[in-house]
């Protein structure tokens, strides 16, 4: 049995998909998948051990510390993440482990910056002590090399959810979305993703004007409007949902995540996507659909500038009456040239090293 830890202590599309597919890895070499701090929507959607917990990782031969951004603070309320990062048993896996004596892998990971010094000096602990961190991006590698961890014990690949093919999805899941959307090949289909609220607290000036343009461009009945949702029971997402269908002159489709490889092949059928969270954005992305990210995580940041997209990201504190007007540059845009293309397969090949890495570990 091998444990999966991972960000998975709340509902998240792109946190859900990177620990399936490295389960995926393990289960298709034979091996049993835990998932010992997992709320229960990541044990409905990934096949697991029943084992829970600490118990879990003291029955695991292995650990492999999965894809994720936790070991990198956003641009706001870092005191909070740098107490969450505890809170959220982070550090427990390793610590357990290394009591063992045992292995454990650390693997497609996003890092810093780390401004709390506790948090910092414990991630750098864990990485020391791994057998090996591949982290996703040139920048991760860098923060974790200044803050201390051994140059030795760092590589880079790329984010696992980039080793996603269309080939991947399994034909009933497709065939489902399909009735979904019921595509008319004659029209674009824009998808849009907004995970923040009209409402919050640091961006409602921001929000709202990106709901308002969007609201503008699909009123010229330009494009078919797909809404998003990519958690359930989501207030802010709910917030952001109403807003929009309360400007747009026609009723949009609305679809809201329950199964990641259903919100996979929907984000594959779509022409364009625009979103604040990353995983839809790279998963639109490998699956061929163009994508426009506005965020307010670096994290994000980095990986338009990974596939020379920088152009199709907006820091979400710098939005402005700019964004309209980018956003209609983006849906017309050809985006699909043959530096993106080149660039697309060989973020493929990279986050295929995860695989290579993890299965070299497991044997």
């Amino acid at each position: 049995m091998i444990s999966l830890h991972g960000a998975y202590e709340n509902e998240n599309f792109g946190d859900e998909l990177l620990i399936a597919i490295q389960a995926k890895w393990l289960q298709n070499e034979g091996f049993e998948v835990a998932l010992p701090f997992a709320v229960n929507v990541y044990r409905e959607q990934i096949n697991s051990s029943s084992d829970k917990g600490i118990n879990a990782l003291q029955n695991s031969e292995k650990l492999i510390y999965t894809g994720g951004g936790y070991f990198g603070e956003p641009n706001h309320k870092t005191i909070k993440w740098g107490i969450n990062f505890f809170r959220k048993k982070h550090h427990i896996p390793a610590k357990i482990f290394n009591k063992k004596g045992k292995e454990y892998l650390i693997c497609g990971i996003g890092a810093g910056p780390i401004t709390n010094l506790f948090t910092r000096i414990k991630v750098v602990q864990i990485c020391n002590t791994a057998k090996k961190t591949i982290v996703r991006d040139i920048e991760s590698y860098n923060y974790l090399l200044k803050y201390g961890v051994k140059e030795e014990k760092l590589s880079i690949a790329a984010d696992v959810v980039l080793s996603l093919r269309n080939d991947d999805l399994n034909e009933d899941v497709i065939k489902k979305v399909k009735k979904y959307i019921n595509r008319d090949e004659n029209k674009f289909y824009l998808g849009i993703h907004v995970g923040v609220s009209p409402n919050d607290s640091n961006y409602s000036t921001q929000i709202n004007c990106i709901i308002e343009s969007l609201a503008k461009i699909v009123n010229k009945k330009s494009v078919i409007p797909v809404l998003i949702a990519d958690k359930r029971n989501s207030k802010v997402q709910e917030e952001a949902l109403n807003k929009l269908v309360s400007l747009f002159k026609e009723s949009p489709l609305i679809y809201r995540h329950k199964n990641i490889w259903e919100t996979s092949a929907l984000l594959s059928m779509l022409d364009a996507v625009i979103t604040t969270k990353l995983h839809v954005g790279i998963t639109a992305y490998t699956m061929g659909t163009k994508a426009f990210g506005i965020a307010a995580h670096q994290k994000t940041k980095r990986f338009y500038k990974q596939i020379n997209k920088e152009e199709f990201f907006c820091e979400l504190s710098e939005v402005d009456n700019t964004i309209e007007a980018r956003i209609e540059k983006f849906i017309k845009d050809e985006y699909w040239d043959e530096d993106t293309l080149t660039i697309k397969e060989k973020l493929n090949q990279e986050a295929l090293k995860c695989k290579e890495e993890i299965l070299n570990f497991i044997n």
